[in-house]
């Protein structure tokens, strides 16, 4: 019998749009070999499964999800004008265990994890 391992990521998403600058939180559950792109797309998942609260679509209709505002498919990374902190705990429980998802965004996400992302709204 296998049994498969499951950590945790939180995730708190800051958005320039009434109401969503304090960000909404997300509690996402992933295998344990779980990268920053299967976590988001559960954010994803979430958000699509009560479209009642979803604030999608946004931008004229364009953006319908997570995924699309912040990854630049074509390249496979983080859009550069996304703001992210991304930290795991370490021995002690201190959030100072660094994912490095920008430059690699196929990082094993720590468990436990605390993303945070905003995208810039410029000047």
């Amino acid at each position: 019998m296998e049994v498969k391992i499951i950590k945790k990521i939180h995730f708190e998403i800051s958005l320039p749009i009434k109401g969503l600058q304090q960000g909404k939180k997300y509690d996402i559950n992933i295998r344990d070999e779980g990268t920053f792109l299967e976590a988001l797309a559960l954010v994803d998942k979430v958000e699509m499964e009560a479209p009642e609260g979803s604030l999608f679509p946004i931008n004229e209709g364009y953006i319908h999800n997570y995924m699309q505002l912040f990854i630049n498919f074509e390249e496979n990374s983080i859009y550069d004008d996304v703001g992210i902190s991304a930290y795991g705990p370490d021995e002690e429980g201190n959030f100072r265990k660094f994912n490095p998802i920008r430059n690699h965004i196929e990082f094993n996400l720590y468990p436990d994890s605390i993303i945070q992302l905003q995208p810039d709204v410029g000047c």
